[in-house]
């Protein structure tokens, strides 16, 4: 409890008074120079935010892909053919896979590591 004792806020203002007019002149300088700094920014902030946008209804654009009359077999043979299309991207991408391992095996045999 020592430590509040000790604090007193008249001595704080005598000893911020004494701080400030002591005979050093670039303190001033570094003063306002700080306060304009601070002002620049935060009017910049404020005039940045200082308007409201006018919200409207978003525009909404329906993409139809299908055909609206499309018969049960129509939709079973595209299903198949997406089916199959999706399944050679895979493979391809599995490929690719394999073939960047491949690749740190050999560059990890070339420096001697074990690869396993």
């Amino acid at each position: 409890m020592g430590f509040f004792r000790d604090i007193s806020p008249i001595r704080a203002v005598g000893d911020l008074k004494t701080y400030w007019f002591d005979q050093q002149d670039h303190k001033w300088r570094f003063l306002f120079a700080a306060l304009a700094a601070t002002t620049t920014i935060f009017s910049a902030f404020i005039s940045e935010s200082g308007f409201e946008v006018q919200w409207k209804r978003p525009e909404i654009t329906w993409v139809t892909s299908f055909e609206p009359g499309r018969s049960d077999d129509q939709i079973a043979a595209e299903n198949v053919a997406n089916q199959a299309e999706n399944d050679r991207i895979e493979a391809e991408w599995l490929a690719k896979e394999e073939e960047r391992k491949a690749q740190y095996r050999r560059l990890a045999e070339q420096f001697g590591m074990d690869t396993e």
